[in-house]
């Protein structure tokens, strides 16, 4: 199986946004940024720069700059370096146009995807994943699918498609399931207007399902949905299949190992997917690309194929040489008695220096009162933590940001620098 050209609009349309996104956030124009992330990309859309604008309804017009960016970035998602041909993507103007150009690059063979993260440092990282790997959890699904009864008749997709779960399940299941999707606004006014049908896969993620057990909700029978990227409390999910849910299928895994696990039943521990073996308590090994993977959690092994997450791994970061464990300094800070809950990441992607931390509070603080926090943290921060591990800038919030599949993203930061 391989991916059509009007398959791949909404994957390209995806990425772009995204890039936008984070080449325009805190310039003149963000909030026209965070508007990308809604628009209903066709394969019509026009990509153009502000001169050549014909002021029609389907154009993204963009700058040279961010054009070279969002053509980097499809480039490397589908790893078209190899192909030769990427600068075509600089010569077309329509997302029609440039699906064409990934579809002739993945018949040159460049058929590898490249996953990208923020990483729990704030450090962008990058995961290629083959083909063929993909292709195989797919198989798996479908065939899991068959072993629960399912047999979905259209994909609701709530979820991204440049991000490893939507690429996965939004893109790479319905091809094969040749089964249509919807996506964007017609996905959420199928979801919130009761209008699913028998035979819908919704597939979503732990924070909206978490608001949807606050809705009155009519769901029919057959209907099944997909839960990954974090998790989800086993009483939300008890709550939504009380409410008519048939099933619901918890993937556990990463954007670094694509899935790990599966189960259908948030009491039973998760289920590990045929390409992996259980190595080491910190590890697994990869059938198909024979190699030894860290794992993103600590697991509770109940045997060689079952186990339950119990936890993040806390990576260490290097700062001034000196490694420091992000996730325990947060812990740190939480326990003063006005922070309820506190994140800690280096200053930036490219500034080893130093860390900078998010503290969260129940209420919007006033400026005056948010220094005063800062200042009484930063000094408890000083007499209880190593020089490494203080951080140098502070920012206060009354929630921790997440993106548009409830995981959690960089804080812009706040000039309150110590």
């Amino acid at each position: 199986m391989d991916l059509a050209a009007n398959t791949l609009v909404p994957v390209i349309g995806s990425l772009i946004a995204d890039e936008l996104v984070l080449m325009r956030r805190g310039a003149a124009n963000d909030k026209d940024a965070d508007l990308l992330n809604s628009v209903q990309w066709q394969a019509s859309s026009v990509i153009t720069l502000q001169h050549r604008s014909k002021g029609a309804d389907n154009e993204i017009i963009i700058d040279s700059l961010e054009w070279m960016s969002i053509a980097s970035r499809v480039v490397t998602f589908f790893q078209m370096q190899h192909s030769g041909i990427e600068d075509y993507l600089l010569r077309v103007h329509t997302l029609a146009e440039w699906a064409e150009v990934v579809v002739k690059s993945r018949e040159l063979g460049s058929t590898d995807i490249c996953f990208s993260t923020s990483g729990s440092t704030g450090t962008r990282k990058h995961m290629v994943h083959t083909w063929q790997t993909l292709l195989s959890e797919i198989v798996f699904f479908k065939d899991y699918f068959q072993t629960l009864a399912i047999t979905p008749e259209r994909v609701i997709s709530m979820v991204p498609t440049h991000h490893i779960y939507g690429f996965l399940f939004t893109v790479m299941l319905p091809a094969l399931l040749a089964v249509p999707v919807t996506r964007g606004l017609s996905s959420y006014a199928i979801l919130l207007n009761a209008r699913l049908k028998q035979g819908d896969v919704v597939i979503a993620y732990p924070a909206l399902l978490q608001q949807l057990e606050k809705r009155t909700w009519t769901v029919p029978a057959g209907i099944t949905l997909l839960s990954s990227t974090g998790p989800c409390p086993a009483q939300t999910l008890q709550s939504l299949q009380q409410r008519g849910i048939d099933t619901i299928i918890e993937v556990y895994g990463s954007s670094e190992t694509a899935g790990i696990g599966v189960r259908n039943d948030a009491a039973a521990p998760y289920q590990l997917l045929p390409r992996w073996q259980r190595q080491a308590d910190k590890t697994l090994f990869d059938y198909l690309a024979k190699a030894e993977v860290s794992l993103p959690d600590t697991l509770d092994w109940q045997n060689e194929q079952l186990f339950r997450p119990v936890g993040r791994v806390d990576k260490a970061v290097s700062v001034n040489g000196i490694n420091v464990f992000p996730a325990h300094i947060a812990q740190q800070l939480a326990r003063h008695v006005r922070v309820d809950d506190a994140r800690v990441r280096l200053l930036s992607e490219y500034n080893s220096r130093g860390l900078k931390a998010l503290l969260i509070v129940a209420v919007k603080l006033s400026a005056e009162d948010e220094k005063s926090l800062i200042n009484e943290v930063h000094a408890w921060a000083i007499k209880n933590l190593s020089v490494h591990e203080i951080p140098q800038r502070y920012t206060v919030a009354t929630s921790i940001p997440v993106n548009e599949i409830g995981k959690e993203t960089d804080w812009h930061d706040k000039e309150n620098q110590q």
